[in-house]
């Protein structure tokens, strides 16, 4: 049985609330609701391990639904602080609340159930002394990702009129000091605007290319193309990544998949994770 500390079952027990029914149904066809009603009856009545039985199965018959992956996720924590738990159940209700908030990405309540799952996660890695959960991606794609695509696109926008005001202000002034100004004005809106274009070409590039995927085992053994396990090295100080992480999955094989970590880029084993829908 996993430890989960009492702050977090007490979250748990008052917080994480699956979703009804009723909340589900109209996007689901008529099997489909049987199975998720058999699911939500199961969690209610506490019995985890059925109600992640056939929440999987909906899973396997490709119903994307953010309250199906919201209750998979509860399902999953609730067997977590059973005696029936068993390895991989937080980081597989991480990648189902991740795999919610893909769907409905408003959704608040799972938005703090993967704080505080995560949050746990990181505490027990952290009495292990193991290597923590998050990491910083590198600078670029940190950048890419600071804000959404259309901000990037309005200060582009923004950037190439300032220049334009700028170019006509140092054209039309009178003054040397006007001039001076409107330069200044043009040549830095001007960079801001080639800075903010590259961001949007960049984001394009990662959205169309680059799909999410969260560790569902208690590591991700890093691998080679060939799939052969790498050895720590004084650049690289694990040879696994923890479960729970949420990593950018560049390629993928029938068994492996070449992922980017930080500034760890290796392959794992496709079964370790689970691949988030597109945003």
């Amino acid at each position: 049985m996993r430890h989960l500390d009492v702050k977090t079952i007490l979250f748990l027990a008052s917080f994480v609330v699956c979703a009804t029914p009723a909340h589900a149904e109209a996007l689901l066809d008529s099997d489909s609701k049987i199975i998720f009603n058999r699911a939500t009856t199961a969690i209610e009545a506490g019995a985890p391990s059925e109600a992640i039985a056939e929440l999987e199965l909906l899973a396997d018959r490709g119903v994307l639904n953010p309250d199906v992956s919201f209750n998979r996720a509860v399902a999953y924590i609730k067997r977590a602080k059973t005696s029936r738990a068993q390895p991989g159940d937080l980081g597989r209700a991480v990648a189902a609340l991740e795999e919610a908030i893909a769907l409905r990405p408003s959704d608040a309540q799972a938005e703090a159930a993967l704080q505080r799952v995560q949050s746990e996660l990181s505490r027990e890695r952290s009495r292990r002394g193991s290597q923590s959960l998050l990491v910083r991606p590198s600078i670029g794609r940190a950048l890419v990702r600071l804000f959404p695509e259309n901000f990037w696109a309005l200060s582009a926008m923004l950037a190439s009129g300032f220049c334009t005001l700028g170019l006509l202000v140092a054209w039309l002034a009178s003054s040397p000091r006007r001039r001076f100004v409107g330069k200044a004005a043009a040549s830095i809106s001007g960079a801001f605007g080639i800075l903010a274009g590259v961001v949007i070409f960049a984001a394009v590039q990662i959205r169309h290319t680059v799909t999410i995927g969260v560790v569902t085992v208690p590591e991700a053994r890093l691998r080679d193309a060939a799939g052969v396990p790498l050895p720590v090295t004084q650049a690289r100080d694990s040879a696994n990544i923890p479960e729970g992480a949420r990593v950018d999955i560049s390629r993928l094989s029938d068994r492996y998949a070449e992922i980017l970590w930080g500034e760890t880029k290796a392959w794992v084993q496709l079964s370790d994770l689970q691949v988030l829908p597109r945003r």
